[in-house]
């Protein structure tokens, strides 16, 4: 592992441990067991990596959603965090390269007219979304016609889709590929 100085070691850690913020939402990346509250998966390997190369013991702190590990960042509450980059974001935190890109869509109702990533750009059409997260930010950017209605989570943003018949959901491919069979509708993701 490279030497890092104290002085850089205080900066990362000032409390003597690395507090890593770990968004459990994405569950691609890391998952909480319900039962146990214990953090598993890529990201949380990686915060014991940075800890381990830092010199330092880690601190895992779970978040349901991207948005409030941001405030934890903002506040001081967090040293690091695991969280995909968004340009509105930069002018207030700092981020690394980039370690993973990660493939997103829309799920849509069982005979929607939403073919296509470019339908559910219509008038009328509303696009469950968690609040505060990358998918959100890029939307606002992006749509010029439908509109985003918010969720505190990533799962409160499916349940918000199913319970409001909404038009559509962004979310991680693989999780919306893995959910859609368990719907009752039967949703299909977007290619």
């Amino acid at each position: 592992a490279p030497q890092i100085s104290p002085a850089a070691r205080a900066d990362l850690a000032p409390t003597g441990k690395l507090r890593v913020g770990i968004n459990y939402g994405n569950v691609i990346l890391a998952t909480r067991d319900p039962a146990s509250g214990e953090l598993r998966g890529v990201h949380v390997e990686l915060a014991r990596e940075l800890g381990r190369r830092v010199g330092v013991p880690v601190e895992l702190i779970g978040y349901a959603a991207a948005g409030p590990m941001v405030e934890g960042l903002k506040s001081g509450a967090l040293d690091a965090a695991l969280l995909s980059a968004e340009p509105a974001r930069a002018t207030e935190i700092n981020f690394s390269p980039a370690y993973v890109e990660v493939d997103a869509t829309y799920l849509v109702p069982a005979g929607s007219p939403i073919r296509n990533v470019a339908d559910a750009d219509r008038d009328g059409s509303r696009i469950a979304v968690a609040a505060k997260s990358a998918y959100e930010f890029f939307l606002n950017r992006s749509l010029q016609h439908a509109k985003l209605v918010n969720a505190p989570s990533t799962n409160a943003a499916f349940d918000l889709f199913a319970e409001k018949k909404l038009d559509a959901l962004v979310g991680i491919r693989p999780r919306l590929v893995a959910e859609a069979p368990h719907h009752d509708e039967g949703l299909p993701a977007l290619p």
